[in-house]
């Protein structure tokens, strides 16, 4: 078994706490900010996905509201 997983319940909640936030610290070393033509770029395709979404939403509104207006009246 794991030392680390069998000493868990002994540690303080202080010294857990002070781990924790440690290897959050390092993990936070690790990321990388995308570059300006990247953020561009997925901006682009974001709103790409937006309008597509939209445009679907749209004629399937339109759809229905014609199918009930010839169901209705």
């Amino acid at each position: 078994m794991n030392d680390k997983v069998a000493d868990a319940p002994s540690e303080s909640i202080v010294s857990r706490s002070a781990g924790y936030f440690a290897d959050s610290i390092e993990e936070l070393k690790k990321v990388q900010s995308p570059t300006r033509q990247e953020t561009m770029r997925l901006t682009g395709v974001v709103l790409l996905i937006i309008v597509f979404i939209s445009m679907c939403l749209f004629v399937m509104d339109l759809t229905f509201n014609w199918l009930m207006s010839k169901m209705i009246g």
